[in-house]
């Protein structure tokens, strides 16, 4: 009987919401076709060789029982040095200079859940060796990942802010160029995402309801993000900042997230007994003491600086808009708790991770960020456009606008176009003054709504724009 409530609530509400439901759909199945557009070439195979390592880890564990993958540590004893040629990365016609890989055993680098997903994957296509984990294959996983990510942000976003906010963070996520290139990539950064934001969305629930069962399964979610990657550790500081933020019971929380670390530490280091304990701690010591690669700038280089791997920069005007959003929020902050602000706090609480971890050299270790940051920015532009604010709307969008345009016409090709952008600043005149006389407000609404789309389109031709031949020109 229960169950049948459950199917008529369920019918009721897709009736009911239809139109919300077909829309959400029709922006998922974009995203997700520009994420399939070229994604076993671009990023290129190999260039962020990272994505081998978890798939042969993956592999390993589940053939031969025991953890091996390429790393290059000095923890290890002892390197097998070979030219696995996956993806024909070692043909003649390739990189020349291409050091083999050094295989380790027992590999430590990171905990294994990602691993045994994607090399799972692999191991249900038919994988078994390690030249076999091509990225057409174990890339498949990580499209499914993003449509997941996609799903849950939505949720998050509405939940949060409304139907209206949450379709433009969905549509932000879904075509944004940098963030689709860059889930292609089999990194573990892109399964923390739907992680945080499912851990965001049962913190929600439990401020909502005053139901703790919502907050142990968040917690639980953050103790499965640990195994992950080891920054996850991120989420466990968010939902503990914002349990203090939110509840009088400050100790209850303390002890929660203190718990939830301790069972893993507990269960990791029992993980790594079994294989190889002496091994275990010092590849976690040698990774405590890499290099802190972006130096003092990593604040800045994190938000100027578009790395997709590490080794190719994307400028991409959104991000930077993303965090501009992001510090606009910050400034606007109350004494009072707002679930509003669980964006801001797991923004807040990755940054810390990212800023001990001295993650810069690495251009994923940034993924966390964005689909906190979109939901930021999409409730700042909101804002923006329920107040007719055409100053600070156009300060915003002339940067995506001119990262992506640029990117698509170059300098020579934009002149063509400047008769048209130099009729829009005249415009923009225009819509100031109405804007300062309070002055139909409707039209500048109406024209900011224009702009938008526009931008989305440009970010749509932008993702097709980098297929194999011109990805090479990414630098």
């Amino acid at each position: 009987m229960a169950k049948f409530q459950k199917f008529v609530l369920i019918k009721n509400f897709f009736i009911k919401n239809w139109r919300e439901v077909l829309l959400t759909v029709l922006i998922i199945f974009l995203g997700n076709r520009l994420r399939e557009f070229s994604y076993a070439s671009v990023p290129l195979p190999g260039e962020t060789a990272d994505e081998y390592s978890f798939a042969w880890l993956g592999i390993s564990l589940i053939k031969d029982r025991y953890p091996i993958a390429w790393s290059g540590l000095s923890a290890y004893k002892s390197h097998d040095y070979q030219r696995i040629n996956v993806d024909g990365i070692y043909d003649e016609n390739k990189d020349p200079n291409r050091e083999p890989f050094s295989i380790d055993k027992p590999w430590f680098d990171h905990p294994p859940l990602f691993g045994l997903m994607i090399g799972g994957y692999g191991y249900l296509k038919g994988v078994r060796d390690f030249k076999d984990a091509s990225v057409i294959i174990i890339r498949r996983p990580m499209l499914k990942i993003a449509l997941f990510s996609s799903i849950l942000l939505y949720v998050l976003a509405r939940r949060l802010y409304g139907k209206t906010i949450a379709f433009f963070s969905l549509i932000l996520y879904s075509v944004t160029p940098s963030l689709v290139i860059s889930s292609r990539l089999v990194l573990a950064e892109n399964a923390l995402v739907p992680l945080f934001l499912l851990t965001a969305i049962l913190f929600n629930e439990y401020v909502s309801n005053e139901k703790r069962k919502y907050l142990f399964v968040a917690y639980g979610v953050c103790f499965i993000s640990m195994w992950v990657k080891l920054s996850s550790m991120a989420s466990i500081l968010a939902l503990f900042l914002l349990g203090l933020w939110h509840s009088k019971q400050k100790f209850v929380h303390l002890k929660i997230a203190g718990l939830t670390f301790l069972l893993f530490f507990i269960s990791y280091v029992l993980y790594g007994a079994l294989f190889g304990i002496d091994t275990f701690f010092a590849v976690l010591k040698a990774n405590s003491q890499r290099i802190f690669g972006a130096g003092a700038e990593i604040f800045y280089s994190a938000l100027m600086q578009h790395k997709i791997t590490n080794l190719r920069y994307l400028t991409d005007g959104w991000i930077i808009v993303f965090w501009i959003s992001f510090f606009v929020t910050c400034l606007e902050i109350k004494n009072g708790f707002s679930n509003r602000f669980i964006p801001l706090i797991f923004v807040v609480s990755y940054l810390f991770v990212f800023l001990i971890f001295g993650s810069e050299s690495y251009g994923w270790y940034r993924y966390p960020f964005y689909p906190f940051l979109i939901i930021i920015f999409s409730s700042y532009v909101y804002k923006l456009w329920k107040r007719a604010d055409i100053i600070s709307f156009s300060a915003v969008a002339l940067i995506p606008f001119g990262t992506a345009f640029h990117r698509l016409v170059g300098i020579e090709g934009f002149e063509q176009y400047v008769f048209s952008f130099r009729l829009n600043v005249v415009f923009l005149i225009f819509l100031t003054c109405l804007y300062l006389l309070k002055k139909n407000l409707s039209v500048i609404r109406a024209y900011m709504l224009a702009v938008i789309i526009f931008l989305v389109y440009i970010s749509i031709k932008l993702v097709y724009f980098y297929d194999l031949g011109n990805w090479y020109f990414v630098t």
